[in-house]
């Protein structure tokens, strides 16, 4: 693939479960150049959501969705600069910390987007630093947790589709080929899709498309894994 590929791929978070304060945020090393975002506040304790899931008044559902007969609940506090997921549904207290907005996502009634299956997954995202951030929560036999890694992608597309045989939905994050370093605004620059898999292992990317919707499938986008080779 041509071109000198340096996106955003994934911020590495240092946390088990959410965000910690202080805790810096370190690019991938195909980011080396890219500088690291601020440390990040702390994620409010889930322990202090009530048994509705909101934790700052008042509270909204943005949005909702069964998931393999769970029904996944995104709830935003007042300002949508913080929230979290409630999973099984109205009175459910199992509730995970969306950890997006500390990195400055805001959410909105776009944000979830869940796949069904053996190992099912949701991603919540949010428009972060002119592109958008998006957080991975999993579920296996009603068991759920969230990735300790956010995905980044700088042309605004972030999305969750079944591309391998890998058990689990891929990560598609758009980036524009573009080296940041000597040009900060990559508008217009040609994109390619950066896919990963549940595990955060970079499954490979797509070859050079002009704009992102020219990707197939656009807008939701469809990719087969033959379409995929090594991120150079």
């Amino acid at each position: 693939m041509a071109g000198s590929r340096r996106p955003w791929a994934v911020i590495v978070a240092t946390v088990a479960s959410a965000l910690v304060a202080g805790g810096a945020l370190i690019a991938a090393n195909r980011l080396a150049d890219h500088p690291s975002p601020a440390s990040q506040p702390s994620s409010a304790p889930t322990s202090s959501v009530g048994v509705d899931g909101c934790l700052v008044r008042p509270c909204t559902v943005l949005a909702s969705t069964p998931v393999a007969g769970t029904t996944i609940e995104l709830i935003a506090d007042r300002g949508a600069k913080s929230g979290r997921l409630r999973i099984g549904g109205p009175g459910s207290s199992d509730v995970i910390e969306v950890t997006i907005t500390d990195m400055g996502a805001t959410l909105t009634r776009n944000s979830l987007q869940c796949v069904p299956g053996s190992l099912s997954a949701c991603v919540v995202r949010g428009a972060y630093d002119g592109g958008t951030a998006g957080q991975v929560v999993v579920g296996r036999s009603g068991k759920w947790s969230s990735l300790a890694k956010p995905f980044v992608s700088d042309a605004g597309y972030l999305a969750l589709a079944q591309i391998t045989a890998d058990v689990g939905p891929e990560v598609v994050a758009v980036q524009h080929d573009c080296d940041r370093a000597s040009l900060p605004d990559c508008t217009g620059r040609p994109v390619f899709a950066q896919v990963f898999t549940m595990s955060s292992r970079e499954a490979g990317c797509t070859q050079n498309y002009g704009s992102l919707e020219s990707l197939p499938g656009y807008p939701n986008i469809d990719l087969r894994s033959d379409e995929l080779s090594r991120c150079d």
